[in-house]
């Protein structure tokens, strides 16, 4: 089969490799569709996360064309898609069952130590329906079904912020995982809900997607923007913005910063983007506002295919280029510019 290889960073090459093989209890899917997330884009870009040789990709939909003997629940010609967790199963976390803090996670998984989607093929091992295989409803195309993982992504981490009606929320990125945060904190009745971001057509996608007011963060000055917008936020000696819930799905240091101004004395903070260089964070902040402070990794894929079929949240409209798989480096490079691009993918 073809896959895209990791060789070093910006250095992907399609070539042939051995389809995998198939063990009693695993199942392999033809691949449809594999979206490029904001961890490949690190990866491909740095290194981070992925070793040479590596095949990345987690972000799938795909048609089951072989199960192992033992599998059960799972048929040929299925739709689906899924996430193999390869935890360890015997750490601190793993018998608290905090699974996502294992430290294997990221050395024995789907895309990260195992091969992932950005090929023809690929094999989720110990295969259990609703665990690390999900079928995919008719109602969700091949195309949307690709973006489940990231809207399981999007999910779990507004549930993390427990947000009440008419909280004011603000949103920093307007990728794929910040609109669908944005949308699915308005389909929990969540109050205004506010999105920044550098790019403008990220931005446009947001008021596409239903952001109550966007801000340019390379135009204005968006402490004082949410100032206006949100409220003034007193606290200790200074003041801020009056964001019940902040959500930093960018990644950028200048939003890590930013996040406790926007945020109120006692409000909370949500952490989902990666980024790649450090920030710099006034503990001050933490200190006098007391912010409840959350990290996000982990997703409930459950809850991301009844918000994609009940159509409470749209992921299409968000994909901007596909690719075909020989042309996969090009992909990437797109994806790494949210000027040009808001979801790129790989189409097979």
């Amino acid at each position: 089969m073809k896959a895209a290889v990791y060789y070093g960073a910006r250095d992907l090459k399609v070539e042939s490799v051995s389809i995998p093989e198939v063990g009693p209890n695993d199942i392999l899917l033809k691949v449809k569709y594999c979206g490029i997330c904001g961890s490949d884009v690190h990866s491909y870009g740095t290194g981070l996360y992925i070793h040479k040789g590596q095949i990345m990709g987690h972000e799938f939909s795909g048609e089951v064309v072989k199960t192992g003997s033992n599998v059960k629940g799972i048929r040929v010609g299925e739709r689906g898609t899924g996430f193999h967790a390869g935890v360890c199963g015997t750490c601190y976390w793993c018998q608290n069952k905090q699974f996502t803090l294992c430290p294997d996670l990221f050395n024995n998984s789907t895309g990260y130590g195992l091969p992932g989607a950005f090929a023809e093929y690929v094999k989720i091992p110990n295969a259990l329906p609703g665990i690390n295989f999900h079928g995919i409803p008719d109602e969700i195309d091949d195309m949307t079904a690709a973006t489940i993982e990231p809207v399981s992504v999007s999910a779990y981490t507004v549930e993390l912020c427990q947000p009440k009606a008419g909280d004011q929320v603000v949103v920093m990125g307007a990728g794929l995982i910040g609109n669908v945060v944005m949308q699915v904190f308005k389909a929990s009745n969540a109050g205004k809900v506010i999105v920044t971001e550098v790019s403008e057509k990220r931005l446009q996608a947001a008021i596409n997607s239903g952001a109550d007011t966007v801000i340019n963060a390379a135009k204005e000055n968006v402490v004082e923007r949410l100032k206006d917008l949100v409220g003034v936020g007193k606290y200790h000696f200074n003041e801020g913005a009056m964001a019940d819930i902040v959500v930093d799905a960018a990644g950028a240091p200048s939003a890590v910063e930013q996040s406790f101004e926007i945020v109120r004395s006692g409000g909370t903070i949500a952490f989902v983007g990666l980024p790649e260089k450090k920030a710099s964070i006034d503990t001050t902040k933490i200190v006098h506002k007391m912010p409840k402070i959350i990290g996000a990794l982990g997703g409930n894929f459950q809850a991301a295919i009844s918000l994609l079929r009940e159509g409470k949240v749209k992921t299409k409209r968000l994909v901007s280029h596909t690719f075909p798989l020989e042309y996969a480096r090009e992909a990437f490079e797109t994806q790494m510019n949210p000027h040009e691009s808001v979801k790129v993918m790989i189409e097979y």
